[in-house]
């Protein structure tokens, strides 16, 4: 049992933590510059480059990165596997697609929309 000022001595590797939006603000303005400046100069709309500040987006992210000299991974530690590939958006859980649709994939058989209105319209003119 523990006393008062005794405490368990457990070294516990820490993740390392992405950026804090601010910092990556503060390294645009260093540069003389802003997210939305630099976005729009870029041809995006303004806004497009602060949208990686706040969530996954590996293309945004890796303009902020050249822009800055340094690998998303480094920014955004979280986002990325060791090897520097994105990790998915819905975590490890797979590719965000049913399995339905690569079993027909698989077999060569098309993915119909049923109930589709518009393609059951389309289907009887066609016939």
């Amino acid at each position: 049992m523990l006393k008062n000022n005794e405490t368990f001595n457990v070294s516990k590797k820490t993740a390392p933590q992405d950026w804090h939006r601010a910092d990556i603000v503060a390294a645009f303005r260093k540069r003389n510059t802003t997210l939305a400046h630099y976005s729009r100069n870029q041809g995006y709309t303004s806004t497009w480059l602060a949208q990686a500040t706040g969530r996954p987006y590996p293309r945004a992210e890796r303009v902020i990165a050249e822009f800055l000299g340094v690998t998303p991974q480094t920014i955004w530690p979280s986002r990325y596997h060791a090897d520097g590939t994105p990790r998915s958006g819905r975590g490890e859980r797979g590719k965000g697609r049913h399995k339905s649709y690569f079993e027909a994939k698989k077999n060569h058989t098309p993915v119909t929309n049923k109930g589709n209105v518009k393609n059951d319209i389309q289907n009887k003119q066609a016939a």
